[in-house]
């Protein structure tokens, strides 16, 4: 809950923001990336190497923040020297920086500067900052720009005895350089200019200002109002709602914050295995999402999950699961920022919600009607300009009223996101693959209809054929016309191609679609290896990426049937496997050699029978298979399936495997099952316990009996006969 002291601070800001600048745009959709961690230079975040990411990062990211990129005391950048001459850094050169700047502009993505004003050091000794000179003008601080409590003045003797020192630090102490004195005249001067110098030289788009604690809220109001950056954002370190909210409202709105109470709320709610953390109540009685985005500072928080501070001791604190919390920042207002091991972990899955996200229109003031909120789940449905989406956050397998399976955009482990487009979409009705494709060959009335669904657009089994050469060639049209040679009609609307003529696209690629409405003719095409696949193509994040035939037809369910040790070919009672995406998995699956064999067989199938007798609704639906009739599958070993419909699912042929206990993984895609075996070396026998207690008994997944579960961990857990696995909470 939060105090009226607050909601005076708000009316004022909003008066603020009406008024004149402020220091982040009202309802923006980016979402920023912070494109580093401490010392991932030495890896892969040099200049060069985000360069060379430009076409993976630049469909999801409008913002990638970077580390101070000017000549520092040590690699990081945290402790600079030199501020407007001096760019080759540990990161890269100058003509690296720019280069990488320039190239993400040219794609629509801006570079956030961190920028260290606090403290500074000096070229050979503590106190000697350098004279640089910029747009004419020579820029230098002296001694007296140095606070008088900073350390300096009781290291160094006699030798800085004489030297003139500034006033007294007004925030917090650095001990690493020198503290500087920001009522000096001097310093303000040399501060306002090295940010212009940011944004006119180096071409820099924004400001993460770092350690904001260290000097007043007005001085970052006075910078930016001199060097008008587009975006400004401050890492005022403080768990406190009232405390982050002072300084924002200090900077007269100049700039927004880093949401650290939202990130608080995360830690606590995950830690704890209890989501209702998830949720502050507005005016006491309204839930919203915790954080500055519950209440008047949407507009001005920038939240995050981690940084490159925070992960090096909260890295844990979310039970390895970040994606579901990624999952609740990027479905929340607020400009979310992703942290680059989270992207680098599971970036498919970031990448999914981003465009669920921009699919329906959210934006960093979206409206959110908190759903339901439990120890066990969060759920909200938030309302974007061009519909509305909801998320699920937790284990309880719950769907919002007004939704169903066929509104699911993504999910994975303990999250849910479903989306709604309004009627007045502004993606077109229809796409078509058009090229050298097996119905004809660049004819423009035959292209391949795309299914739509929002913003994203599929086809499947798609057949390309040669063109002369290795490859085929093909691009995407929004009309087809009534003749194979009507070429006027087709380019009388809104075609896409590739940014570049004829750019190589494979199996498993994922890249950027350039729209040619000016002048459709001129669309440029990709060129593929004849065969087949299944495309998908995403006109809210700009992409296309190229499946595996079959990829993108992902049943709903899947079964495990076959010699089970529980029951033998039953079709109504095969093994369910729990679906994560495009990925099916079933733990601790026993396979049983009946009828003297030496081999146990099984395949799958998206549906049960209704009893152990009904194969024909079984073989109504898909199965899939082995390649050829009881083919042995090789533990540890992804194998290719086959997917059967129609007349062929009855023919569907078995994997033989040799008896015992495995984890299975059917992965759609890239259409292969996988099995893992399990070492069941001194488990007990569930069995053995007496039946009939209804005393609660929780075991290892591998069977071993715990006295006292821990919050957190994965059990079975035993009532009477009946066994279930769950999450202790």
């Amino acid at each position: 809950m939060r105090t009226g002291k607050v909601l005076l601070l708000g009316l004022g800001l909003l008066a603020t923001a009406t008024a004149g600048a402020i220091g982040w745009p009202a309802a923006y959709e980016g979402v920023m990336l912070q494109g580093f961690y401490w010392d991932s230079y030495q890896t892969e975040t040099k200049w060069t190497q985000l360069t060379a990411k430009a076409d993976e990062l630049a469909p999801y990211f409008k913002l990638i923040w970077v580390p101070n990129s000017a000549k520092s005391t040590g690699g990081q950048g945290y402790m600079p020297i030199y501020w407007f001459t001096n760019h080759n850094s540990d990161m890269g050169t100058e003509t690296e920086l720019k280069t990488m700047i320039s190239t993400y502009k040219y794609k629509g993505v801006g570079f956030i500067a961190d920028v260290v004003i606090n403290h500074r050091n000096g070229v050979s000794n503590w106190v000697d900052f350098p004279a640089e000179t910029w747009n004419g003008v020579t820029y230098q601080i002296g001694t007296d720009g140095i606070c008088s409590t900073d350390e300096v003045w009781s290291q160094g003797g006699d030798y800085y005895a004489n030297m003139a020192r500034g006033a007294a630090d007004e925030g917090d102490d650095f001990d690493g350089s020198r503290d500087l004195d920001h009522t000096n005249a001097n310093v303000q001067t040399n501060c306002k200019a090295y940010c212009k110098c940011l944004l006119d030289t180096w071409g820099y788009v924004g400001f993460r200002l770092d350690m904001v604690k260290g000097y007043a809220g007005y001085y970052t109001k006075m910078y930016n109002t001199y060097a008008n950056p587009t975006y400004s954002v401050g890492e005022y370190w403080d768990s406190s709602y009232d405390a982050v909210a002072t300084w924002i409202e200090n900077t007269g709105g100049e700039s927004a914050a880093f949401d650290f109470p939202f990130k608080y709320a995360v830690n606590s709610a995950f830690h704890s295995g209890d989501l209702s953390k998830l949720v502050w109540y507005e005016n006491g009685t309204t839930p919203k999402p915790a954080g500055m985005i519950h209440h008047w500072y949407q507009q001005l928080a920038v939240t995050f999950i981690d940084n490159h501070d925070t992960y090096r001791t909260d890295g844990d604190k979310f039970n390895g699961n970040w994606a579901a919390a990624n999952a609740f920042m990027i479905c929340s207002p607020g400009t979310p920022c992703v942290f680059w091991p989270h992207w680098t972990a599971c970036g498919d899955q970031i990448a999914r919600m981003i465009s669920a996200r921009n699919s329906v229109g959210i934006t960093n003031t979206s409206e959110v009607k908190v759903l339901r909120t439990t120890s066990t789940c969060y759920m909200a449905e938030v309302y974007g300009t061009k519909g509305t989406l909801a998320v699920k956050i937790g284990s309880e397998m719950v769907t919002p009223d007004g939704y169903s399976d066929s509104d699911q955009y993504c999910y994975g482990t303990d999250y849910c996101i479903w989306t709604k487009s309004s009627a007045s979409d502004n993606y077109p009705s229809n796409l078509y693959i058009m090229g050298n494709l097996e119905a004809g060959s660049w004819a423009t009335n035959v292209g391949v209809q795309m299914t739509k669904k929002g913003s994203v657009y599929t086809a499947s089994n798609v057949t390309f054929t040669l063109s002369g050469s290795s490859y085929s060639y093909f691009s995407l049209v929004t009309k087809l016309a009534s003749t194979a040679s009507d070429w006027d009609t087709v380019n009388a609307s809104v075609r896409y191609g590739s940014t570049s003529s004829d750019l190589l696209i494979a199996q498993g690629d994922t890249q950027t679609v350039k729209q040619f409405s000016d002048n459709p003719g001129s669309a440029t095409s990709w060129k593929i290896l004849s065969g087949t696949y299944d495309i998908e193509v995403d006109l809210s994040a700009m992409t296309i990426t190229i499946y595996p035939a079959g990829a993108l037809l992902i049943p709903n369910e899947l079964y495990i049937l076959g010699n089970l040790d529980s029951n033998s070919w039953d079709p109504s009672a095969g093994i369910y496997m729990a679906k994560n995406g495009k990925v099916f998995t079933a733990s601790y699956v026993t396979f049983k050699a009946v009828d003297g064999n030496e081999k146990a067989y099984f395949n799958l199938a998206s549906v049960l029978g209704s009893s152990s007798t009904d194969w024909d609704t079984v073989n109504a639906s898909d199965r899939y298979g082995a390649a050829s009739n009881n083919a042995e599958l090789v533990k540890d070993t992804p194998t290719t399936f086959v997917r059967n419909t129609g007349s062929a699912a009855s023919s569907t042929y078995s994997w033989a495997v040799n008896p015992g206990t495995y984890d299975v993984t059917v992965n759609f895609a890239n259409n292969t099952i996988t099995i893992t075996e399990k070492d069941l070396t001194g488990a007990v026998d569930l069995q053995a316990e007496n039946s009939y207690t209804l005393e609660p008994r929780y075991y290892t997944i591998d069977g071993r009996l715990v006295s006292q579960p821990q919050s957190g961990h994965l059990y079975i857990l035993r009532r009477g006969t009946e066994y279930k696995k769950v999450l202790y909470r």
